[in-house]
């Protein structure tokens, strides 16, 4: 089945033409019927559209979910940079917004530190979400069976000798982060990296992205890490006001 087709179909719909039938997505795309009515059950079965009485589809409620996350995802980039910035200065390391997107992490923002030795990243960098401070924070609050699908896909990969790849390791780590509300992580996907995640939550109490910060390991060490938790949970609260 042609994804691209699939697409074609989906393409149809404008404010101006909410509903169509079989007959006329044929037509329009100069396609059988039959090939169309496939590509509309699979459609239908994954909430993308939905057919009335009368076999004329329009667009599902799925599209508001997804709608919902891309809307949560901008509002809460330009919500947290002016929060991030301050909480790079009071910390004076690098600070990160992440999200997930299926079985990865992505990274929303980046600030980074003044500091002559700072840690890299980038908007846009995909990450393992399993490893890792911002990554893991995530990984904590999504559903039980996801460490399942990451062995089942093969995805649990070591980066480094910290880095944890044992299943029945990894759900006992997502259990204590859980438990503590924050996560920890020390050189698990770059060497000599520590690193501190929250989750941040919306109005309807669930996990939506996380905050961390992270710097070197011979540094990060040094601080007061407590005091650090308490910084990174009052941006977190500050960022969640708006959400």
């Amino acid at each position: 089945m042609s994804a691209e087709k699939t697409l074609e179909i989906l393409d149809l719909f404008t404010f101006e033409t909410r509903e169509l039938n079989v007959r006329q997505i044929a037509e329009m795309l100069e396609q059988p019927q039959s090939s169309v009515y496939r590509h509309l059950r699979v459609l239908k079965e994954k909430g993308y559209v939905i057919e009335n009485n009368g076999g004329f589809y329009k667009l599902g409620y799925r599209f508001l979910e997804l709608a919902k996350i891309v809307k949560t995802d901008i509002s809460i980039s330009s919500i947290a940079f002016p929060i991030m910035q301050k909480l790079t200065y009071e910390t004076e390391e690098t600070s990160i917004l992440t999200i997930a997107s299926g079985l990865h992490a992505v990274c929303l923002e980046v600030i980074t530190t003044p500091q002559p030795i700072k840690v890299s990243s980038a908007q846009g960098r995909i990450s393992p979400i399993y490893a890792g401070a911002s990554s893991r924070i995530l990984l904590a609050y999504m559903p039980s069976t996801t460490v399942d699908e990451l062995v089942n896909q093969g995805l649990l990969k070591g980066f480094t000798p910290n880095t944890i790849v044992d299943p029945e390791k990894l759900k006992e780590s997502l259990e204590g982060t859980r438990q503590r509300g924050y996560a920890v992580s020390d050189s698990e996907v770059d060497e000599g990296v520590v690193a501190y995640g929250v989750p941040i939550r919306d109005m309807d109490n669930q996990v939506v992205a996380a905050l961390s910060i992270a710097g070197p390991r011979e540094r990060m060490l040094k601080k007061n890490e407590q005091k650090l938790i308490d910084t990174l949970l009052s941006a977190t609260n500050e960022i969640q006001k708006y959400l």
